[in-house]
């Protein structure tokens, strides 16, 4: 699945500092990528699963997209990444949902598992560094 890949350069001036463009991070991709997916996916839902359920399943993911474009526009990262965590715990939920419901097979399961499981990481690492980058932030402000 081809990925669109934004021309231009890959930070921009922000205040006194740079800020990477939401469009060229990997999170941002990988989730892109994901809504793409489910709206596919949600396309070839039975028609009593397609509207509800499917429909909060592809809202969902496009929270997600949301908040990383959010996020990265914050001085203060970590509210909107924590967000984002939330909003990303949901979509397993419906992934397995979907499949104990049969609306997905257990190859599409897979296929958004692993979707899933590549970017929980980048989650992580994200909130991760984030609070790292706080705390050196306040332990220089403090000497």
């Amino acid at each position: 699945m081809a990925i669109h890949r934004p021309e231009g350069p890959r930070i921009k001036k922000i205040g006194g500092g740079y800020l990477a463009r939401y469009q060229h991070l990997p999170l941002y991709q990988s989730c892109y990528g994901l809504c793409l997916h489910v709206y596919r996916l949600r396309v070839g839902f039975p028609k009593t699963i397609k509207h509800d359920l499917g429909s909060q399943f592809f809202e969902s993911a496009v929270r997600c997209v949301k908040a990383i474009v959010v996020a990265n526009g914050q001085e203060n990262k970590i509210r909107y990444i924590q967000i984002l965590n939330l909003e990303f715990e949901t979509l397993w939920l419906f992934s397995r949902l979907l499949y104990d419901l049969k609306a997905i097979s257990q190859g599409e399961f897979q296929v958004l598992s692993k979707m899933l499981s590549e970017i929980g990481p980048q989650i992580q690492a994200w909130l991760k560094w984030e609070r790292q980058n706080k705390k050196s932030k306040h332990t220089a402000s403090t000497k």
